[in-house]
Formats: structure tokens, C-alpha cells, sequence
């Protein structure tokens, strides 16, 4: 038996069993696809960020839904931005929202070999509602209903991306976990503490132990949410108005550590 190592700190790794290495391809990034008899196939970034094929809906719905679902649709067209990573299947999910996406990723040659991994990537990739942008600088002059950065951005990017967002709008980004990142998790809220009004971090319930902050300068995700909306869904498997909610349920010790950064 073959095993892969995850390193998510220094003292914290997981390992996963495969059976067989299907790719590998090194550009700006390093992307390795591996398949595992219990979890289909593994696709590791840089070897710090992976994807697993079975799971893959897990994290695309939540991170797609938790925003649009507390948008208010009055505009014509909702305008939503994907940066910082490479799952598109978070911009299939936010189509079901009928919001046109635009996707920034510089790495062409890892985005292109992943046309296998992701079961809508060449339905999203000529959807008419999705541009692909090398860089964020070639972006339209447009203000954004929802950003969703993939990865946790500095205090630099939080500036830039505040600027970018409509009136109303929300960003979703990803937060180093508070159990094994502490120190580098309050300084991310902090940094967005900076530039939002409502800042509430999220987990996904149920399941696993990843991260996240919504951020925004008057949406609550909890009071704004359209419960009707989240419900009518269709083709989903994991997100409902229940898991909406229980995502931002934090254990008290937690909420205590957080309070001083968290706006609600």
C-alpha cells in the first residue's frame, strides 16, 4: 500500500492510501493526481492543498451557497468573482444562482490537466456566464455581488478585494484553522476586521474541519439568508438552509478565543 502526506502545519499531517500516481504536471504549480480506492481520485497542490474527488461537492456547495443564498436578487445580474485556487466546480454551483462568473488563474497548463478531475469543467469553461482572467489586474471595471478567494488573503489583497465589492456584497475566503493555526488565524480576522462590518467565521458542519470567514459590509449571514432559496436548490448533496445555519455554530472556548475580531 502507497500513502500520500498532506502537511496541513508543521506538527500536523494526514496521510491518505493510494494505489497509483495518475499525473503529474509542474508549472507555477505543482499539481499531482492520485487515485485512492476509497476516495476516487486526490489531487494535491503544491503538496500543502488537496482535492478529493468524492468530497468534491462538500466544499464547492458550501462555499458557493453560504454567499449567494443571502444575496438579494433586485439586479438584473449578479456578478460573482473566483480567485485563489482552482475548483471550478464552485462557479458550476454558483450558475444555479444565474450569476456571471469570472475566474482568475494564471496557471493554464495545471487548470487544463484538470479536465478530468472536475465533472462540470468543460461545462463551466464554455458556460456564457464565465470568463477566464490570467491576472486580477485584467479584471473588467465591475463591482462584485460575491467574491470567494479560495485561499487566505493578506492584508494587502483584503484591501483590494473590499474595494471591489457592490453594496451588499459579501466575500467568502478561507481561514487558517483556529485549532492548529491560532496565531496566524486571529491575524487574518484581524486584517479583515479592518475593512468589514459583519466578519463571521464558518465551518463545514458535519463534516470535516475547514475554515472560513464571510465577510461583508452590511449582509448578515444569518438574517439575510433566504431560507426559500436555499431549500430550491436543485441537484445539491450537501448544502441545505440547516447546514447554512450550522455552519456558523462555534464551540464556546472557540467563540471566546474570536470574540475580539468577530462582527455580527
Amino acid at each position: 500500500m502507497m500513502w500520500i502526506n498532506h502537511q496541513i502545519t508543521q506538527d500536523f499531517h494526514r496521510q491518505y492510501s493510494i494505489t497509483e500516481k495518475l499525473l503529474d504536471v509542474r508549472s507555477e504549480h505543482v499539481l499531482e493526481i492520485f487515485k485512492s480506492k476509497e476516495f476516487g481520485q486526490i489531487a494535491m497542490f503544491d503538496e500543502s492543498e488537496i482535492l478529493i474527488e468524492r468530497f468534491l461537492s462538500v466544499r464547492s456547495e458550501l462555499l458557493a451557497h453560504v454567499g449567494a443564498c443571502c444575496l438579494r436578487l433586485e439586479e438584473l445580474s449578479l456578478c460573482a468573482l473566483l480567485l485563489g485556487g482552482f475548483n471550478l466546480e464552485i462557479a458550476h454551483e454558483l450558475f444555479k444562482h444565474e450569476m456571471i462568473v469570472d475566474y482568475v488563474q494564471s496557471d493554464e497548463k495545471v487548470l487544463d490537466s484538470l479536465i478530468s478531475f472536475f465533472p462540470h469543467f468543460q461545462a463551466v469553461r464554455e458556460h456564457a456566464g464565465f470568463t477566464h482572467y490570467a491576472k486580477a489586474i485584467d479584471l473588467p471595471l465591475r463591482k462584485y455581488n460575491l467574491i470567494i478567494h479560495q485561499g487566505s488573503p493578506n492584508a494587502h489583497e483584503l484591501d483590494g478585494i473590499s474595494r471591489m465589492l457592490a453594496p451588499g456584497g459579501v466575500l467568502i475566503f478561507t481561514l487558517p484553522s483556529p485549532y492548529l493555526q491560532e496565531v496566524a488565524c486571529l491575524e487574518s480576522l484581524q486584517h479583515a476586521s479592518a475593512h468589514f462590518s459583519i466578519l463571521m467565521p464558518f465551518f463545514t458542519p458535519f463534516f470535516g474541519d475547514e475554515c472560513y470567514a464571510f465577510a461583508s459590509h452590511g449582509t448578515h449571514p444569518l438574517a439575510d439568508l433566504w431560507l426559500q432559496r436555499a431549500d430550491l436548490l436543485d441537484d445539491l448533496e450537501f448544502y441545505n438552509a440547516d447546514v447554512h445555519e450550522a455552519a456558523f455554530a462555534l464551540p464556546t472556548k472557540l467563540a471566546t478565543q474570536l470574540r475580539a475580531w468577530v462582527k455580527s
